[in-house]
C-alpha cells in the first residue's frame, strides 16, 4: 500500500547512485560506468532474418520476427507463474570476505562513509553488501575506484540528463525529486535480457500527484489512439507473483498477501478496473498483454481490442508461449499495425528488456523523439533501458498510480456496468476457456 511506501527512509541520492552502478557493472556487464545496457534486441531466432523496416514509418527496423528472444540463463518460462514465490536473498557482506564490516566501511571514500552514516542500520547492511558484491568482481583499488568515480557524479537535481531518466523528457526541466530506493537488490532483474537491477524506487507523493495529472491530461489528448501494454507487475496486486521482484525488501504487492487456491479463480486488481473503465469512456483503442491470467476480461475489458501476444490459461488455439516460442503471425500482425498507429503507450509492470512486443513502446517513444504524439509512458518499480526516452516516467505500483489518474480523467472505478460484463464474461468461460480467433491488423482500429 501507499502508506507503507511512506514510510521507506529516505536515502541520500549520491550513495544511491553509488550503490546502483556497483550493483549494474556486476549484474550488466555490457553497461559500463552507470551506461545503460544497449536498447538492442537478442538474437531471436536459431537463425536470425533480418528485421524488415515499420510498415508507413519511413523509418528502419522496428518489427522483428515472429520467435520471441531465448531465455539466455533464465530458467523460468513466460508461461510459468509461480503464486507467491519467495526471492532469492542476497548475500551478506560477511559471507564473501573476511572483512570486517568496521574495515570495510574505512575503504570506502570519505564523501560516502558520510552519506552512508545516516542510513538505518538495515539499510547500511544492504548497501554495504552490494559494494562487497563489487569488491568480489575486482580489485579493491579497481572497485574503490568505481564507486568514487559514481559517487562524484551530479545529483539528479542539477543535470538534465539524469533528471531525463528519472522522469522521462517532459520532466527533464521539471524541478523534481528524484524517486527514492525503497528496496535495494544486486540481482540483475532479468539475467540475460537488456535489465538493470532489481532495486525499486518509488516517487514521493508530491511528484507522484503532479505526473498522475499530467499523464490524465495526455491522455485526454490521445484518446482511442492509446494503448496499453502490461507486464507482470500489473497484476501482483492479485496475488500472482513475477519473475523481477527479487529485492529482499520488495515493496512489491504480492509480497504482502500472496494468492492461494486456483490462479483461475483470482480477480482483477483496481488498475485492471481502472483500464476497464476507461476503455468504456472512448479513452483505450488497444491493450497489448504479456499476462496470461485473462483479469483483463473479468474486469470488462472487451476481448476484441485485447492481444493477449504471449498466450494465455484457457486458451487452446493461442496457449501460453516459452521464451523461444513463436508468436501468432495474426497477433503480431496485429501488434504491428497498432505500434504504427498508436498516439501513447502507457507501459504499466513491465520490464522492456527486448521481447518482441517491445516494438509498440518502441515505436511510439521513436515518434515522441520526432515531435509526434504523446509518446510512451512507464509506470513500474524497477528501471528499465526506455527510461530516458519515455515521455513520462512513474515510479510507483500500478493500481496507485491508476487510482489517481482515473480520477483525473472522471472514470468511476470500478464502473458497475463494465464490472458486470467482466463478470458475465468469467461466467460464460468457466476455467477461462476461450480460444482466440483469428484477427486481422484492422480489426478494432
Amino acid at each position: 500500500s501507499s502508506s507503507s511506501i511512506d514510510r521507506s527512509p529516505s536515502v541520500p541520492t549520491a550513495f544511491q547512485h553509488a550503490m546502483a552502478s556497483a550493483v549494474v557493472a556486476r549484474s550488466c556487464p555490457s553497461s559500463a560506468a552507470g551506461k545503460a545496457p544497449a536498447r538492442r534486441s537478442r538474437s531471436l531466432a536459431a537463425t536470425p532474418t533480418p528485421k524488415p523496416a515499420v510498415r508507413g514509418s519511413g523509418r528502419s527496423g522496428s518489427i522483428s520476427t515472429l520467435s520471441r528472444p531465448g531465455s539466455g540463463d533464465s530458467v523460468r518460462s513466460a508461461g510459468i507463474m509461480i503464486l507467491g514465490s519467495t526471492p532469492s536473498r542476497p548475500n551478506s557482506a560477511g559471507s564473501s570476505t573476511c572483512l570486517t564490516q568496521a574495515s570495510l566501511i574505512q575503504l570506502l571514500p570519505t564523501s560516502v562513509r558520510d552519506q552512508l552514516e545516516p542510513l538505518p542500520a538495515e539499510m547500511q547492511e544492504q548497501s554495504l553488501a552490494a559494494f562487497m558484491l563489487a569488491l568480489t568482481g575486482a580489485a579493491t583499488g579497481e572497485a574503490i575506484q568505481s564507486i568514487t568515480r559514481a559517487t562524484c557524479r551530479p545529483d539528479v537535481s542539477g543535470g538534465s540528463d539524469d533528471q531525463t531518466s528519472w522522469h522521462g523528457l517532459l520532466g527533464a526541466t521539471s524541478g523534481w525529486r528524484p524517486p527514492r530506493l525503497v528496496a535495494l537488490s544486486e540481482q540483475a532483474a532479468r539475467p540475460g535480457y537488456n535489465a538493470y537491477s532489481a532495486s525499486e524506487y518509488v516517487d514521493t507523493p508530491e511528484v507522484l500527484n503532479e505526473k498522475a495529472r499530467l499523464l490524465a491530461q495526455m491522455w485526454k489528448r490521445s484518446g482511442q489512439d492509446t494503448v496499453i501494454y502490461t507486464g507482470a507487475g500489473l497484476s501482483t496486486a492479485a496475488g500472482i507473483g513475477d519473475y523481477a521482484s527479487k529485492a529482499a525488501q520488495s515493496v512489491a504487492p504480492h509480497k504482502k498477501q500472496a494468492s492461494t487456491g486456483s490462479r483461475l479463480d483470482l480477480r482483477p486488481t483496481l488498475a485492471h478496473h481502472a483500464l476497464a473503465s476507461m476503455e468504456e469512456k472512448g479513452l483505450i483503442g488497444h491493450w497489448v498483454q504479456q499476462n496470461h491470467d485473462r483479469l483483463a476480461q473479468k474486469a470488462g475489458f472487451p476481448q476484441a481490442k485485447l492481444n493477449e501476444i504471449h498466450g494465455a490459461w484457457g486458451d487452446m488455439k493461442n496457449q501460453v508461449k516459452m521464451m523461444d516460442d513463436t508468436l501468432r503471425r495474426d497477433l503480431l500482425e496485429w501488434l504491428g499495425s497498432w505500434a504504427e498507429r498508436a498516439n501513447l503507450c502507457v507501459a504499466l509492470g513491465t520490464s522492456l528488456c527486448g521481447m518482441n512486443a517491445d516494438q509498440v513502446p518502441r515505436a511510439v517513444a521513436d515518434r515522441f523523439g520526432h515531435s509526434s504524439g504523446e509518446g510512451l509512458v512507464i509506470i513500474g518499480l524497477q528501471r528499465s533501458v526506455y527510461d530516458d526516452v519515455a515521455s513520462l516516467r512513474i515510479w510507483w505500483l500500478c493500481d496507485d498510480v491508476m487510482k489517481l489518474v482515473a480520477t483525473g480523467l472522471g472514470c468511476k472505478v470500478p464502473n458497475a456496468n463494465v464490472a458486470k460484463r467482466g463478470k458475465e464474461w468469467d461466467h460464460r468461460h468457466p476455467k477461462l476457456c476461450y480460444n482466440t480467433p483469428v484477427r486481422k491488423a484492422s480489426d478494432a482500429i
